[in-house]
């Protein structure tokens, strides 16, 4: 059965003068739209399929911004009387209920929503995404992979859906410049905390990245007379001046030259420590 508001393996199986239709898999053939010149009946296409205005069953090999089970980064487009109106990349707009909104909601505006189906079986959108993902690690492992979606930012950083299943943190002092919400990006699980929930990092330090972040410091102590005005009490935006890393990564690769004796971290300032 072909699962509606979602993109799907389709057979075309039938082409005439005016439209291409796929093998419904249950709802007999259905319109199938956006297609490119070419195609032929037995060729495989993905498509979203979804409910026009009509409500007759139809897909589109157009891209939808969002599908049911994804959060997404969408625009207001209007007000109804029983929501706002998102444009989702389908000729009907995605509805956001009053109930399912936080916060002051503008037209034009971008909000990070969970799409999901009401209890008629309808496409809505919610901005309480807390409410649709869980904050535990479930069967995520320290130093995964994870695509991450940034759906809001608090004091401490920056809230980011993972895998459009779970709800993770990014804390300031790992980043080297302020996060967009709405971006993705690929990140990595840092750590799971004693209440199970995960903190994220998108400037993974490995070895090889940590070893260029040290001749980095050390090639510029050496190029300012053995000082920089800079230390692991500097401010991220200094540092990211400087080196381009987040806070915290300079702070580890300054902790190693430190180990190493080849350098002096004072507050204000680290030095090159006079090598015999």
């Amino acid at each position: 059965m072909l699962k509606l508001y979602q993109t799907n393996l389709l057979t075309i199986s039938d082409i005439t003068e005016y439209s291409v239709y796929a093998d419904g898999d249950g709802y007999s053939d259905i319109p199938l739209r956006d297609t490119p010149e070419g195609m032929e009946v037995g060729d495989e296409a993905w498509a979203f399929v979804y409910r026009d205005a009509s409500d007759d069953v139809v897909a589109t090999m157009a891209k939808a911004y969002a599908q049911v089970g994804e959060c997404a980064y969408l625009e207001v487009v209007s007000n109804g009387d029983r929501g706002t109106f998102l444009d989702w990349g389908l000729p009907k707009d995605l509805l956001l209920p009053f109930t399912r909104q936080m916060g002051k909601i503008r037209e034009g505006g971008f909000y990070c929503v969970y799409v999901y189906l009401d209890d008629d079986d309808r496409p809505v959108a919610s901005m309480k995404i807390h409410q649709h993902l869980s904050e535990d690690y479930g069967d995520l492992e320290i130093n995964e992979t994870v695509d991450l979606m940034i759906s809001g930012e608090t004091d401490l950083g920056f809230r980011a859906v993972i895998n459009n299943e779970q709800l993770g943190m990014i804390y300031h002092e790992e980043l080297s410049r302020p996060l967009k919400i709405g971006s993705r990006m690929k990140g990595w699980v840092q750590k799971i905390r004693e209440d199970g929930k995960i903190n994220l990092n998108i400037n993974r330090l490995d070895n090889d990245t940590r070893n260029n972040l040290e001749e980095e410091i050390l090639t510029q102590l050496k190029e300012n007379s053995g000082r920089l005005n800079v230390s692991d009490k500097s401010s991220p935006d200094i540092i990211y001046e400087h080196f381009n890393v987040s806070k915290n990564n300079f702070k580890r690769a300054l902790g190693n030259l430190y180990k190493q004796k080849l350098i002096y971290i004072s507050p204000q300032f680290i030095e090159l420590v006079p090598q015999d």
